[in-house]
C-alpha cells in the first residue's frame, strides 16, 4: 500500500487523480450553477498541500501548469479578431490604459497609506491590480463571443496592460538590486523592441512558409504550432519579458494562418480544453493555504485590502472605459468579468517580490485569496454578462447578411475534397446550424455499386475532416444519367443556397467557360456558385482581390455575393481589396463598407474592364486570391468578356488561388406565375407604348441611347445620364 501513501507520488496514480479531478469537477460545478472554472479550482485547493494532501505542487503540476497558463495566452491572441481590433484599435488603447493606470494608483496608495510599504515596493504591489488573465476566456468561447468587440477590446487591452506591469515588475526589482542605471533601460528596451519586431515579422513567414511546403498532416501542424508557440515564449523571457507575453504573440501572428472553423483549429482547442487548461486552474488552487486565516489576524488586513482594490479597480476601469467607448451595460459588465481575473503576471510580480524579501508571507497569501476570489467574481460574472451579451446578439434585428447559408460541396476525387471543404467550411455563418452537404454524384449504368461504395468512402473523409471542425454534415450520394443532372437535383431537393465546387482549367474546353458540367449547371439554377482553382492552402492567403464588373451592383444577388466574399475575407484573416472602373465603385462604395462583417477594405479603380487580366498583373502579389465576379447570361451585368475572363485569369496567375462567384437570382414568385397565367396582358404590359420606342431617328448610338433612357427616367434625372454612359461604353467595347 505504499503507493497510496500522500501525496501520491506514482506518476500514474498522479496523472489518474489529476484526470479524474478534470472529469468531476467540472460536473459538480454546473450541478452547484457554478462556472467550471471554480470547479477546477476549489479542486486543487482540496486535494493540494493545504486540503487533503493528496497532491504535492511539485515540478510535473508546474509544468503542466504553465503550459496551461501559455496556452490561455496563445488561445486568447489565436481567437481575436484582428479585422475589429484594426477597427476598434482605439477602443483597445483606451481600455488598455485605464485598467493599467487606476488599479495602478489606487494599489499604490493602498500599499503606502494603509500597508504602510516603501514607494517602490508598493508601485510593485499596484501592478499586481493593473495586470490580469484571461482566466475566464474559454467561457467566453463557449458562448460563440470571442469575436465580439467588448470582448476584443477585453483581450486587446490585456496585452498592454501586462505588458506595463511586468515592465514595472523588471524596474523595480532592478532598482532593488542597485542597477537601475542608463545601460539597464538601454537593454531593457532595445530587447523589447528586437524580440517584438522579430516576433511579428519573423512568425508569419517561418508559418506560411511551412503550412504551403510541409502543411500536409494536421498531427503535423498540430505539432509545429504548438512548438512556436513555446519557443516564442522562451524567447521572450531571454528578452526580459514573462512567456505570457511571448505565447499571446504568437497566437497573434498565427492568427491569420488558422482559420477559425479549421480542423487544427479543432485540434488546438480540444488540447487546451480538456488537458492543459484544467491542468492550470488545478495548480493554482493548489497554492490557496485557508490555514494561514487562522494563524495570523493580520492576514484578514491585507486579503481585505488587496481582494477589495483589485474588484472595485477594474469595476471602475471597465466601466469608465465602457462609458468613454459608449458601451451597452452588458458589454461593460463582459469586460468587467473577463479583465478582473488575477493569476498570470500577478503570480510572477508576487513569488519574485517575495524571493528578493520586498514581500511577507501576509502579501502572498492575501496575492492567492485574491486570486481565488477575483477568478470567482470574474467568472461569474463573465457567465451572466456572457450570456446577456449572446442572447441580444440572438435578439437584434434580422440581417440578411446573416441569413444561414445551405451550402452544397460537389466533389469529383478525393485530392480535391479537403480544399474544398475548407473553403465551404470558412463560409459557414457564425452560430448557423445549417449542415455542409457534401455531395459524389455517380453515372448511372454498369457497375454503378461500385461506383456508389467508392463515393461512401470519399464522403466519409470530408465528414470527419468537417466535424473536427465543428461543422455537421449531411453527406448526400446521387445516382444520375451525368454528374450535372444530379448536382441540380440536389440543389433543389435540399434547398440548397450555395454551390462550392472545384475546377480545372486545363480540362475546359475552350467552347465552354468552365466545361459542359459547371457551365449546365449554371444555366439551370438560380443559386449562388463558387468555382474555385485552388492552387494553395485557403489559410494561407494574404489578401483577396475581388474584381466586379460594370453593373455587378443592379444584380439581384450582389448584397449576397459581396457578404459571401467578406466573410471569406475575415474568417481567412486576409484584407478584401475590390478592384472595378471607376463609375462602379462610386455606385457601391458606401453600400460595400457599410455590410458586415467589417474586413479591411481598399478600392482600387481601372480604367478599362475588358482589360483586367493586365491591369492585375502589378496589382497582384503572392498569397493573393483573385475572385472574379460573373453573371449568368440575360443578366444586366453579363458581358461576351465573362466568357473568357475565368480561363484567362487561371492561365495568368497559374500559382494564386482563382475563384470564379456567379450571384444568384431572383426567383419569380408563384403569385406573379398565377397572375401571369390568368392575365396575359400583364406579359404585355412590359411591352407598353411609354415604354417602346420605333423607328429611332439618332446620328449615331450615343443619340438613340441617351434618347431611349431619357424616355424612361426624364431628360433632368442624374440617372439617366449615368446609365446611358454605361450602355454606351458597353455597346462600343462589347457589342452583342
Amino acid at each position: 500500500m505504499e503507493l497510496l501513501v500522500t501525496p501520491f507520488t506514482d506518476p500514474v496514480l498522479v496523472f489518474a487523480t489529476v484526470m479524474l479531478l478534470i472529469l468531476v469537477a467540472p460536473a459538480l460545478a454546473r450541478k452547484a450553477r457554478l462556472p467550471e472554472i471554480i470547479g477546477l479550482i476549489v479542486a486543487g485547493m482540496v486535494v493540494g498541500p493545504y486540503g487533503f494532501g493528496l497532491l504535492a505542487r511539485d515540478q510535473s503540476i508546474e509544468l503542466l501548469g504553465k503550459v496551461g497558463l501559455l496556452y490561455i495566452m496563445f488561445l486568447a491572441g489565436l481567437e481575436i479578431d484582428l479585422n475589429e481590433v484594426r477597427r476598434n484599435r482605439s477602443h483597445t488603447l483606451i481600455f488598455g490604459m485605464i485598467t493599467f493606470t487606476i488599479p495602478l494608483t489606487m494599489g499604490t496608495a493602498l500599499g503606502y497609506w494603509v500597508f504602510g510599504m516603501t514607494v517602490p515596493v508598493a508601485i510593485l504591489l499596484a501592478s499586481m491590480f493593473s495586470s490580469h488573465t484571461l482566466v475566464t476566456f474559454p467561457a467566453v468561447g463557449k458562448l460563440g463571443l470571442t469575436k465580439a468587440r467588448s470582448v476584443t477590446t477585453a483581450v486587446g487591452g490585456t496585452i498592454i496592460t501586462d505588458t506595463l506591469a511586468l515592465l514595472v515588475l523588471a524596474v523595480i526589482v532592478s532598482s532593488s538590486r542597485g542597477d537601475l542605471d542608463p545601460l539597464f533601460w538601454i537593454r531593457l528596451f532595445s530587447l523589447m523592441i528586437v524580440y517584438m519586431l522579430a516576433t511579428l515579422f519573423l512568425i508569419p513567414r517561418i508559418g506560411r512558409w511551412f503550412f504551403r511546403r510541409l502543411g500536409t498532416d494536421e498531427n503535423v501542424e498540430f505539432v509545429f504550432v504548438m512548438t512556436l508557440t513555446f519557443v516564442t515564449g522562451f524567447l521572450a523571457h531571454l528578452a526580459g519579458l514573462e512567456p505570457i507575453i511571448g505565447a499571446f504573440l504568437a497566437g497573434l501572428t498565427l492568427n491569420s494562418l488558422i482559420p477559425e472553423k479549421s480542423r487544427l483549429m479543432g485540434r488546438i482547442h480540444f488540447s487546451g480544453d480538456a488537458i492543459f487548461i484544467p491542468f492550470f486552474l488545478i495548480s493554482v488552487g493548489m497554492l490557496v493555504n485557508l490555514r494561514l486565516l487562522i494563524a495570523d489576524v493580520d492576514v484578514w488586513i491585507v486579503i481585505g485590502g488587496m481582494v477589495s482594490i483589485a474588484l472595485l479597480s477594474k469595476w471602475m476601469a471597465a466601466h469608465v472605459s465602457g462609458w468613454i467607448l459608449k458601451y451597452r451595460r452588458s458589454e461593460s459588465r463582459l469586460v468587467y468579468g473577463l479583465s478582473v481575473n488575477q493569476a498570470a503576471a500577478t503570480l510572477a510580480a508576487v513569488l519574485i517580490g517575495y524571493d528578493i524579501g520586498l514581500f511577507d508571507d501576509a502579501v502572498i497569501t492575501g496575492t492567492i485569496m485574491m486570486i481565488a476570489v477575483t477568478c470567482l467574481a470574474g467568472s461569474v460574472i463573465t457567465q451572466r454578462a456572457g450570456r446577456a451579451l449572446a442572447l441580444e446578439v440572438e435578439h437584434a434585428d434580422f440581417d440578411s447578411s446573416t441569413a444561414p447559408n445551405r451550402i452544397l460541396v460537389p466533389l469529383s476525387a478525393r485530392q480535391g475534397a479537403k480544399e474544398l471543404l475548407d473553403v465551404a467550411i470558412l463560409l459557414r455563418s457564425p452560430g448557423d446550424h445549417e449542415p455542409l452537404y457534401p455531395l459524389r454524384v455517380v453515372s448511372d449504368g454498369p457497375g454503378v455499386e461500385r461506383e456508389l461504395a467508392d463515393a461512401e468512402k470519399v464522403l466519409a473523409h470530408t465528414v470527419v475532416r468537417a466535424m473536427s471542425a465543428g461543422a455537421t454534415v449531411t453527406p448526400l450520394t446521387a445516382v444520375d444519367i451525368n454528374v450535372a443532372g444530379g448536382i441540380i437535383r440536389s440543389v433543389r431537393d435540399n434547398r440548397i443556397s450555395l454551390v462550392v465546387c472545384g475546377w480545372a482549367p486545363g480540362a475546359t474546353r475552350r467552347t465552354h467557360a468552365f466545361g459542359r458540367t459547371i457551365d449546365r449547371v449554371i444555366d439551370q439554377t438560380r443559386q449562388m456558385l463558387l468555382i474555385n482553382r485552388l492552387a494553395e492552402p485557403v489559410g494561407s492567403a494574404k489578401r483577396i482581390l475581388l474584381c466586379l464588373p460594370p453593373l455587378a451592383e443592379r444584380q439581384v444577388g450582389f448584397e449576397r455575393l459581396v457578404h459571401t466574399v467578406k466573410t471569406l475575407a475575415n474568417e481567412a484573416s486576409t484584407a478584401l481589396l475590390i478592384v472595378a472602373t471607376a463609375e462602379t465603385i462610386a455606385q457601391i462604395e458606401g453600400f460595400v463598407r457599410g455590410l458586415r462583417p467589417n474586413v479591411p477594405l481598399v478600392f482600387t479603380a481601372i480604367p478599362v474592364w475588358k482589360e483586367l487580366s493586365s491591369h492585375l498583373a502589378p496589382l497582384h502579389k503572392g498569397g493573393d486570391w483573385i475572385v472574379l465576379a460573373t453573371a449568368r447570361k440575360g443578366e444586366i451585368a453579363w458581358q461576351p468578356t465573362l466568357e473568357r475572363l475565368p480561363f484567362r485569369l487561371a492561365s495568368e496567375f497559374s500559382r494564386l488561388n482563382v475563384s470564379i462567384v456567379v450571384p444568384s437570382t431572383e426567383p419569380w414568385d408563384a403569385v406573379e406565375v398565377a397572375e401571369a397565367i390568368t392575365s396575359p396582358t400583364r406579359i404585355v404590359s412590359g411591352f407598353a407604348r411609354e415604354r417602346s420606342m420605333f423607328d429611332v431617328k439618332a446620328r449615331d448610338t450615343r443619340e438613340a441611347v441617351t434618347r431611349m433612357v431619357t424616355s424612361y427616367f426624364g431628360r433632368k434625372s442624374v440617372n439617366a445620364d449615368a446609365t446611358a454612359q454605361i450602355l454606351h461604353r458597353i455597346a462600343q467595347e462589347e457589342p452583342v
